[in-house]
């Protein structure tokens, strides 16, 4: 690595720090302030629920392939996506005990993974779509019925590139991953920035400001690869990452939780922080089987609960 790409990796990792600082001003997307509750999880692409213990396995769904579940703010509903024959997918709402389906789009072109709660749990936010320049770009909906036609996000301006000017404003890419905090924030993941690689980005819907929070790729930042995007009490966002290296020389790295505080293993994804900020639910499927894991907040005393993946934590207010 020349002087130059060394200083350029460590001003970007200064940015990205202290961005860090800032851009986790609320807690969010799928965990807020409260109470734990049952634990919403996936198994052979059916969305299930569990108490914290991993006993009382409630089956949910039988309709086609669901996943991806996130509880509302409130704890009382249940977000995801359902699939039918021809991968026609859409965002779907269910009650906490798996009354009430509704479907909430019907425009089968969903490519999120998991829809996103507004703090007030009025509005879900998505990826969807293949916009001719963006791609996949962020829509929000109502939560309740009449759902009505979902809304394209337009960003008035872009602020914090890298490569400043790239982007400027217009329709949010997002690819698959989207978080939106109690602090109204909207986290996602952008595979298509053209400086370098890959980029997140926190979209404050606000003021219409799109800012870039860490970038990856290219001659400055090595190479990560980003996935399941979360924020949890306490102002803290985490996400899970795969680290190629500075000259992508690891062809398959393992994935790891990367959350303030918490020590990852080989293989961790999908971490949720417990609403009272004191365990974590996470996935790790490094013996060849996907288990819903139990840890503490640090990462210690961890525990099987059950065979499964993308586990969300209820919270109870």
């Amino acid at each position: 690595m020349t002087r130059i790409r060394a200083a350029l990796v460590a001003l970007a990792l200064v940015a990205a720090s202290l961005l860090g600082m800032t851009a986790g001003a609320g807690s969010a997307s799928a965990t807020y302030a409260g109470r734990d509750g049952r634990i919403a999880f996936v198994r052979a692409n059916q969305i299930y629920t569990m108490s914290s213990t991993g006993t009382g396995v409630t089956r949910l769904t039988s309709r086609g392939k669901s996943y991806r579940p996130h509880w509302s703010p409130d704890g009382r509903r249940i977000a995801y996506i359902n699939e039918t024959a021809g991968g026609v997918k859409d965002v779907w709402v269910m009650s906490a005990t798996g009354r009430s389906k509704q479907q909430v789009t019907s425009t089968g072109d969903v490519t999120s993974a998991g829809a996103a709660w507004s703090p007030d749990g009025r509005t879900l936010a998505f990826a969807r779509g293949s916009d001719p320049i963006y791609g996949s770009t962020l829509y929000t909906v109502r939560s309740t019925s009449p759902f009505g036609t979902p809304t394209q996000v337009i960003s008035t301006r872009s602020t914090n590139e890298l490569c400043a000017g790239d982007y400027g404003g217009g329709p949010v890419p997002v690819d698959r991953y989207v978080a939106w905090s109690a602090g109204n924030t909207i986290a996602v993941y952008n595979h298509d920035s053209a400086c370098p690689d890959d980029a997140i980005w926190m979209y404050y819907p606000a003021t219409g400001e799109y800012r870039q929070y860490a970038v990856t790729g290219g001659e400055c930042c090595g190479f990560l690869d980003w996935s399941d995007l979360f924020f949890g009490p306490g102002s803290r966002f985490g996400y899970s990452q795969a680290d190629h290296g500075d000259e992508y020389q690891v062809s398959n790295p393992p994935r790891r939780i990367v959350y303030s505080g918490f020590s990852s293993r080989d293989g961790d994804t999908g971490g949720s922080p417990s609403p009272s900020g004191t365990y974590m639910a996470l996935t790790n499927a490094s013996s060849g089987t996907a288990r819903v894991l139990w840890a503490r907040i640090d990462g210690t005393g961890r525990r099987v609960l059950t065979t499964g993946y993308q586990p969300d934590w209820q919270r109870i207010s």
